[in-house]
């Protein structure tokens, strides 16, 4: 029989070989060989994009992270754009047993002599934290003062007499959308130049590859990323080789001193990067009605085409036109064109950072529900691959504390809004958001204040325990963002909100990883809106008064969600949701497939069929009326199936 150490240490050994070849997306790359190209093919665009200090830093975080891990930095050589280093907080890290089990003992233990010459080298850290390194992989491991591990980095290994064992890399198995701090690997960062501060994009070199493939263009990205790339890292700066808190600082005399002055190799010629991006959709929609079942086919397409200058890497003007066209449509007389986002960002002294001009902003963290989201009307279909809404008018200034990981921006906002046929004016406002990473989640605190409005507080917050990513929204309202409506007998009247209202949103994920490519994402989510009705008499009148709301309407709101996926450039994903108004008992249910048909995540194509069910006049089955009265209604609607083509340009 096995003594009881030799079993654990198997076990552990076990435990950890089948995480890591879980993580089989990983494969390729490799410090030193892999280029930063083949790294956007693989993973698709980062959650953040830096240049600092002659390299590229990409880093993937929350719903970008790469499936095992809550957050994943690349570094590349900006000149050569080949990957030198990969720093990974994997969500299911090995144990320190299952390390000496699979990677070797300390070197100078008795076991290293008798078995393999891999072993680590211990070396102190900051907060009682300690380093291994297992030089001759290129592996180093941070683990914390419990001894728990913290952080995976991957560089070029150094030279070895005898070959290391199969990289087996990186702990997996975890979960997708976490929100990690960028702290959560402080000790192991570089800084992190601020979005303002990146260098311009230079064609020959990794910078410029980086900045024109995956910044912002953002025009028009799927969800998921933009208002990250738009944020000033709050990681902290470690100290440099001199105790200072900026590297290659040289004092007074030094080039670096003054970080306002940029230096020679800074002032690139390239200052201008193109891009955009193509989306098509072809839908097919049935009605009811009468008795008879229409089929109504729409073939909406629109592009997003972005201009990104940074003639000096303190000022970047940003914009982005949309134009969009349905050959099918009977309301409208042709191509459409409206402005996406147009905004100048700059930074004083690198400590406060002021974007202004129309920019994209996204609030909250559940999925479909967002009642924090205060400047943007709700998303009318959440369930689409990308989000149609365009930029918020607005200034923000940005002070990042990264000391505390947190950053607090001051907003102050401008909408022009019809008051009648021929009268506009223009509706003033501002805010405060403070956003802090805590442990392995965020919380991020706003206050909005609107003229003619009562002010808005709202609360949001995101932490991950194991296989769990958990995330909640509170938000204390005195009004709503359309008219509110009473019953007078058989007549409707306008109403005020008497006192405030709480609307609260909440979900959890899990995520199981499987087959070794395979992972499953399971999400429960659900939201109380005070704001809503709990009569459906109500649905007809507030069709033909331009105040329905899809999925605010309601008082409860409940949803499901099934993601089975297949992890690689592909990315093949299986989607099975199902979206319901519980004290109506009204349900939607679609079933969406995603793929990158040729293996490059510049294009990407989702096919769904979606099915309204409950009783009839509830709010996923009823039929609207349209504010014309000379104009029929549409009929009941039965089903919804469509295809549609995203292409990065």
């Amino acid at each position: 029989m096995m003594p009881p150490l030799t079993v654990r240490a198997l076990a552990a050994a076990i435990l950890l070989w089948s995480l890591a070849a879980s993580a089989e997306p990983w494969n390729g790359t490799e410090p030193g060989t892999t280029t930063l190209q083949q790294v956007l093919l693989s993973f698709g665009p980062p959650t953040r994009q830096v240049h600092e200090d002659g390299a590229v830093v990409l880093t993937y975080q929350r719903k970008a992270a790469p499936g095992g891990t809550r957050s994943t930095r690349f570094h590349f050589d900006a000149r050569q754009g080949v990957l030198r280093r990969v720093e990974v907080v994997p969500t299911k890290p090995p144990t320190q047993a299952g390390l000496v089990a699979l990677y070797g003992p300390a070197c100078g233990a008795a076991k290293a002599s008798e078995g393999s010459p891999d072993c680590h080298e211990e070396e102190a850290a900051p907060a009682r934290q300690r380093w291994w390194h297992y030089r001759a992989r290129g592996l180093s491991v941070l683990l914390d003062k419990q001894r728990r591990v913290k952080s995976m980095r991957y560089s070029e290994p150094l030279a070895s007499a005898s070959p290391a064992p199969a990289r087996g890399a990186m702990a997996s198995a975890g979960s997708e959308g976490a929100t990690v701090p960028a702290a959560a690997a402080a000790l192991d960062v570089p800084k992190a130049a601020p979005a303002t501060g990146t260098l311009p994009p230079d064609t020959d070199s990794a910078s410029g590859l980086a900045t024109a493939a995956v910044d912002p263009g953002r025009a028009g990205a799927p969800d998921g990323f933009e208002d990250l790339l738009d944020a000033p890292d709050p990681a902290p700066r470690p100290a440099g080789p001199s105790g200072a808190i900026v590297e290659g600082w040289q004092g007074p005399e030094g080039e670096a001193a003054d970080p306002w002055h940029e230096t020679a190799q800074e002032r690139q010629q390239d200052v201008l990067a193109v891009g955009g991006i193509y989306f098509q959709r072809a839908e097919l929609t049935g009605l009811r009605s009468q008795g008879k079942t229409s089929y109504q086919p729409v073939l909406p397409a629109l592009a997003d085409i972005y201009l990104d200058a940074t003639p000096s890497k303190h000022v970047r003007g940003f914009m982005m036109g949309r134009l969009a066209y349905d050959p099918l449509s009977t309301e409208a007389n042709g191509p459409a064109a409206v402005l996406g986002q147009m905004w100048l960002k700059f930074d004083v002294a690198q400590r406060l950072f002021v974007t202004a001009g129309r920019q994209e902003i996204r609030w909250g963290s559940s999925q479909i529900w967002n009642p924090t989201d205060f400047l943007q009307a709700p998303n009318p279909d959440p369930l689409n691959i990308f989000d149609l809404r365009t930029g918020v008018d607005m200034v923000r200034l940005t002070v990042p504390w990264e000391a505390m990981a947190a950053n607090l921006s001051l907003l102050g906002t401008a909408n022009v809004e019809d008051v009648s046929e021929d009268l506009r004016r223009v509706r003033y406002g501002g805010g405060v958001r403070a956003e802090m990473a805590v442990g392995t989640g965020e919380i991020a605190a706003t206050a909005v204040f609107d003229q003619s409005r009562r002010p808005r507080y709202g609360l949001d917050a995101t932490m991950a325990l194991g296989l769990l990513d958990f995330n909640a929204e509170v938000a204390w309202v005195g009004d709503g963002n359309t008219r509110l409506w009473a019953r007078d007998g058989d007549s409707f009247v306008e109403r005020t909100l008497e006192g405030r209202k709480l609307l609260v949103s909440a979900g959890v994920s899990a995520t199981f990883n499987f087959a070794e490519l395979y992972r499953a994402v399971i999400r429960v989510e659900g939201f109380h809106n005070p704001l809503g009705y709990d009569d459906r008499a109500f649905l007809p009148w507030l069709s033909s008064q331009g105040d329905f709301r899809p999925l605010f309407h309601g008082r409860y709101y409940a949803l499901g969600q099934v993601n089975i996926g297949r992890r690689g450039v592909s990315q093949l994903s299986l989607i099975f949701t199902t979206i319901a108004n519980v004290q109506d008992a009204s349900y939607l249910s679609r079933l969406a497939f995603n793929s990158s048909p040729f293996d490059i995540r510049d294009i990407f194509v989702q096919t769904f069929v979606e099915v309204p069910y409950g009783e009839r006049g509830s709010e996923f089955r009823f039929e609207s009326i349209p504010a014309d009265p000379t104009v029929s209604g549409s009929g009941l609607g039965v089903f919804r199936a469509g295809v549609s083509l995203y292409v990065r340009i």
